[in-house]
């Protein structure tokens, strides 16, 4: 009894130490109202929800993920799809941060280079994939490119965490570019680098909230000819040469307070 009292009062009970890990990133996050204008803006603190599955983006940066051939490699920590009823913490909040210095602000384009931001349990990370084969540890369950948290060292933010924005529509996105995003529709997050897309899966990831959903970066297409049939009805061009739209696993929106 003397004993565990003695480890209660230290701290080192493994309910008080998991207590300690997991409590830094459930704390509560004020989201930013919905945009009276109804476009996403630079700086909006939202949370990221899957259309596929209605996870919400969340990150755990009580696990980490060890780097494959780094020297002194930015800490990883790795992203899940979250419970939808999640309240908004600071595990699941997203900030649209520009790539290339846009004010905060300012209206959130198609087709703008941005990064996700996390701060989380006294980091500050960004959402990031690198080509497969670099750092296969996080999402190996699933076999496709990694999806997690890089912690930078230094101020400048890695390549590896840029991404834009695209309409769900492939015919639009030419035309919808430099156009603010509509707050509230659904959207394509495609990776800068490896131009492959935002995912989530049902397939489920033991982190130390639990299970939880899997999320990496893949393109998912209908591989059936129902996309040809669809666009044949609406007088589109259906020869072999268009681009295809991605399935529900890569359309994501988001949810402001």
């Amino acid at each position: 009894m003397a004993d565990h009292i003695e480890a209660k009062e230290g701290g080192s009970l493994t309910l008080l130490k998991k207590k300690a890990r997991l409590g830094p990133q459930l704390a509560p996050v004020t989201l930013t109202a919905a945009p009276s204008d109804g476009t996403m803006k630079i700086g909006d603190v939202c949370l990221l929800q899957s259309y596929f599955n209605n996870s919400t983006l969340s990150v755990c940066t009580s696990m980490s993920l060890p780097a494959a051939d780094a020297i002194d490699p930015d800490a990883m920590h790795p992203t899940v799809g979250s419970a939808p009823d999640a309240p908004p913490s600071a595990r699941n909040a997203v900030k649209f941060v520009s790539y290339e210095g846009a004010a905060a602000g300012t209206p959130l384009c198609y087709g703008q280079k941005v990064c996700l931001e996390f701060s989380c349990a006294g980091e500050v990370g960004y959402l990031s994939s690198q080509r497969s084969g670099r750092s296969q540890l996080a999402t190996q369950v699933i076999n496709k490119q990694e999806a997690f948290m890089q912690v930078p060292k230094g101020t400048t933010i890695p390549y590896d965490s840029c991404w834009t924005i695209e309409p769900v529509e492939c015919d639009e996105r030419i035309i919808k570019q430099g156009t603010p995003v509509i707050a509230g529709s659904p959207f394509v997050i495609v990776h800068c680098f490896t131009l492959k897309r935002l995912a989530a899966v049902n397939v489920g990831i033991v982190t130390d909230f639990g299970r939880e959903l899997g999320v990496c970066v893949h393109t998912y297409y209908d591989t059936s000819k129902v996309n040809k049939m669809m666009r044949e009805t609406i007088g589109r061009p259906t020869h072999g040469l268009i681009s295809r739209n991605e399935t529900e696993e890569n359309y994501w929106g988001v949810v402001y307070a």
